[in-house]
């Protein structure tokens, strides 16, 4: 007489190859049925059991990770982040991830499978720094997953992307390299936002949100709060890039004269605009509340300006004065470069710009530090060179 096999506790055979799991979970009977072996099973049994013991177990569901992100995006992200970072992570989302892993249920997902998006994407020439992206917003997206229980973990906590390079500072200019290219600039239309972006190092985003209002005469200071983003809808005046990117920028005796010219010139306009006199009206009464500092057209100041056609206008007018490849974006550059040779403390180049802390200054300008390092150590030589000329 055969021998009866042994009946596995909370397991039940279904068919040759199927097997039904019971478990209580909640005060509830649950049952879940798998395909595979009985060792399958019987492992299946035991992660349940841990999981429910170590509460990260949660209901098993069909959902895939396409449609998952479908909700994320929607009910999630949009309501989170500006117009401008939603557009970029949907498209991350919609053109590296979906489809590679959207049929892949969300609870099968797995570290393995991760780094093999990564691997695949490397291969086919996707810049590390892109490929670290996409591991951010496949980490945020799952994040919000497990958030509501609809995964046990996020196994991107596990996955590796390649690293990302690190941050540059791009090109920056010499002092007397800036001196020459703002004299070859000053006759040209662009001159005041170039060397307010030298002078200020503030982002060309942030210089075409400025409203007048955003200048304090008296104390000479520029405020930043707002910045310009291009949108899938238009242009968008929203929020600067993180909560430190609201600051004060104090500005020189030379700047302010600068923005006061500007100021005027826009005053000049709007009177030949009006057909009016030339002591007749301010620049308060001339020009409505919200006018830009650089709008796009003086018949409606306060319509925002694209930085796309001043950035190909910059690089070329400087390509031709010597300074090839170099871009609107490295005045930003040249300005935290030589404050920081200037010995001007990182803390307060850090906070001018805008930077979420120190830390991020002087891993972007860590040459810049270094140089100055240098000339630290020859001042410090310098203090003991009586005593050791004569050892």
């Amino acid at each position: 007489m055969a021998k009866k096999a042994k009946k596995l506790a909370g397991i039940d055979r279904r068919g040759e190859d199927t097997w039904r799991i019971r478990y209580v979970k909640d005060g509830k009977r649950r049952t879940e049925t798998i395909m595979g072996t009985q060792e399958d099973a019987v492992a299946r049994r035991d992660v349940i059991r841990v999981e429910i013991a170590q509460n990260t177990w949660t209901a098993p569901t069909s959902m895939t990770l396409s449609e998952w992100a479908v909700t994320w995006t929607e009910q999630y992200l949009r309501r989170a982040v500006s117009t401008r970072s939603y557009d970029r992570q949907k498209s991350i989302i919609n053109r590296h991830i979906v489809p590679a892993l959207g049929k892949v249920p969300l609870q099968k997902l797995s570290a393995v499978r991760i780094n093999e998006l990564y691997r695949q994407l490397e291969t086919g020439g996707l810049h590390p720094a892109t490929i670290h992206y996409v591991h951010v917003v496949l980490g945020s997206c799952l994040k919000a997953a497990f958030k509501v229980a609809a995964i046990a973990r996020n196994p991107v906590t596990n996955a590796s992307p390649p690293k990302a390079s690190a941050q540059s500072g791009g090109h920056a200019l010499t002092q007397p390299e800036l001196d020459k290219l703002l004299t070859d600039f000053c006759r040209d239309p662009l001159f005041t936002i170039v060397a307010l972006a030298a002078g200020t190092g503030a982002r060309v985003n942030e210089l075409l949100a400025l409203e007048w209002s955003a200048v304090d005469w008296d104390t000479k200071a520029l405020r930043i709060d707002a910045a310009l983003k291009p949108t899938s809808a238009g242009l968008e005046r929203g929020t600067p890039k993180t909560e430190r990117s609201r600051r004060t920028i104090r500005l020189d005796d030379g700047l302010a004269a600068l923005l006061k010219a500007e100021r005027e010139r826009q005053e000049a306009v709007q009177r030949m605009l009006r057909g009016m006199g030339g002591s007749v009206a301010t620049l308060r009464s001339l020009l409505p509340e919200h006018a830009l500092i650089f709008p796009a057209s003086p018949i409606d100041p306060t319509k925002p300006r694209r930085h796309g056609p001043i950035s190909k206008a910059f690089a070329a007018r400087a390509a031709k004065l010597g300074f090839g490849g170099l871009r609107f974006h490295d005045l930003r550059h040249t300005h935290a470069t030589l404050l920081l040779q200037a010995g001007v403390p990182v803390a307060a180049v850090s906070a001018r710009l805008g930077h979420a802390n120190a830390a991020v200054t002087l891993g972007i300008y860590s040459h810049s530090t270094t140089d100055a390092e240098a000339a630290a150590a020859q001042v410090a030589g310098s203090l003991l060179s009586n005593v050791l000329k004569g050892m």
